[in-house]
């Protein structure tokens, strides 16, 4: 598979993933990878596809007329919208989770690998960036090609972040700089470029900031 995707096949599971949105009159919304289209049926409201595939993107044009589709990679793409829907392609998991850090929105409801965010620095940081509630496990045969793992259904909101939140915010996002130059600390590997950083050394910078 040249981007990663694997499509859920079952229209049932497709439904209630929609309805977790909750979607309102005159919201925007916006549905990463729609892939053959089996979430965006039951989509409605001002909706934008983005759909990086040219022979899926030319289908879902086919298809869904009354939406506006995008042939582009969704981490390119600059706009505001109120919710947010995707069976995230495995290859952009992480790095979309960066993305939604610099973007507004009031909800989005994510399909991603069953351990994804349960380990790693991303468990260890977005929780303070983010309300994210579990919502649902999807079994791997419901998808094609069949994946390794299950998937979870997230709820993701942004949270209202505290003054250290604050600051942990904008040391992750400032990667390319080295630590001292965005924090004033004494911590050893404070010469370290922030991407540079191990597991063990953003634990330690996070009980620091007293998180």
């Amino acid at each position: 598979m040249k981007y990663d995707q694997h499509f859920l096949q079952d229209f049932e599971t497709a439904k209630k993933i929609v309805s977790f949105l909750d979607i309102k009159k005159n919201e925007k919304i916006l549905e990463i990878g729609p892939g053959k289209g089996i979430l965006t049926q039951y989509l409605h409201e001002k909706v934008t596809l983005t759909e990086i595939d040219k022979r899926l993107y030319k289908g879902l044009k086919e298809k869904f007329p009354q939406f506006k589709v995008i042939n582009g990679n969704v981490l390119n793409y600059n706009e505001e919208f109120d919710k947010i829907i995707s069976n995230v392609p495995y290859s952009i998991c992480e790095p979309l989770m960066n993305k939604l850090l610099r973007m507004q929105f009031k909800k989005a409801i994510l399909m991603f690998p069953e351990k994804f965010m349960t380990k790693g620095l991303l468990s260890l940081v977005m929780p303070h960036f983010f309300e994210i509630r579990d919502l649902l496990t999807v079994s791997k045969n419901l998808f094609y090609p069949v994946p390794k793992i299950n998937s979870k259904i997230l709820e993701i909101k942004k949270r209202s972040l505290n003054n250290k939140e604050k600051i942990l915010l904008s040391i992750y996002l400032q990667s390319d700089k080295k630590l001292k130059n965005v924090f004033d600390s004494d911590l050893s590997f404070k010469d370290k470029r922030i991407y540079q950083m191990n597991f063990d050394e953003w634990k330690e910078l996070v009980v620091r900031l007293g998180l």
